[in-house]
């Protein structure tokens, strides 16, 4: 008896956790509850990227665990890897009371939205210079249970961009790309800012082309007092818990 109490109260504390899922490269799924806010999830494939897999994607579509009740679809911004026209239609169609974010020109450069347990502030930071048709580019700031996340994308590398949006408020995670680990700025940046650094929206080891995941691995091994609080993402999916740290 006295070890069902324990199952009990054990699965008790597991649904009040926030947690976090990489569903693909780009995207990201984080739950309290039964409630969940999508970002950057329905995409589609580019390069040596994580498209999100037909089955993800369609249990999205049709809300099947553990995919149901979606608060809020949340995009940084519409590069393909991560945005899918098609599956967003199809979400909204199936679904036209969940709350939304799709950035365009006109959005405005500041704002917050409550989706269900979530608030999320949203902040227009440009893009990294790429190769690709501009698109507005935004950093998020998702607050739920407690906890603080901020996802960056693939937002600039400049820290006072980054700063002046945080001001002096400390996130217990954050999710950056993988150039942020090369440069001694950005990498002071991360350390400042999150208790807790999870590199994602990397290309799977074996088909990358790019080098990304070899220079992620470099720099973890000559940065490592630097990089002490980071943890690089190569795995998909892969559920990561989010309980409260002791903010620094």
């Amino acid at each position: 008896m006295e070890f069902f109490k324990l199952y009990r109260l054990r699965f008790i504390v597991m649904e009040s956790l926030l947690q976090a899922e990489l569903i693909c490269s780009a995207g990201l799924r984080f739950t309290l509850g039964n409630s969940s806010i999508l970002v950057d999830a329905l995409n589609q494939a580019i390069q040596s990227f994580r498209v999100i897999s037909p089955e993800t994607a369609k249990a999205i579509l049709l809300s099947e665990p553990p995919y149901a009740n979606v608060q809020g679809l949340l995009y940084t911004h519409l590069h393909p890897d991560h945005y899918a026209p098609a599956l967003n239609t199809q979400f909204l169609q199936l679904h036209p009371g969940v709350k939304t974010f799709f950035p365009n020109p006109g959005s405005p450069d500041h704002g917050i939205l409550t989706m269900g347990p979530f608030t999320v502030e949203y902040q227009y930071v440009e893009h990294t210079p790429c190769n690709y048709t501009w698109r507005k580019h935004y950093v998020l700031l998702i607050s739920a249970g407690g906890v603080r996340i901020y996802v960056t994308s693939d937002a600039s590398l400049d820290p006072a961009q980054h700063l002046a949006f945080l001001g002096d408020r400390h996130v217990d995670y954050s999710f950056w790309n993988s150039m942020y680990l090369s440069y001694p700025e950005t990498r002071r940046l991360m350390d400042q800012v999150s208790s807790k650094v999870y590199i994602y929206h990397m290309p799977e080891p074996a088909g990358d082309r790019s080098g990304f995941c070899r220079k992620a691995q470099l720099n973890l091994q000559r940065y490592p007092e630097e990089l002490r609080k980071v943890t690089v993402l190569e795995t998909y999916p892969t559920v990561l818990m989010m309980p409260k740290l002791d903010q620094e």
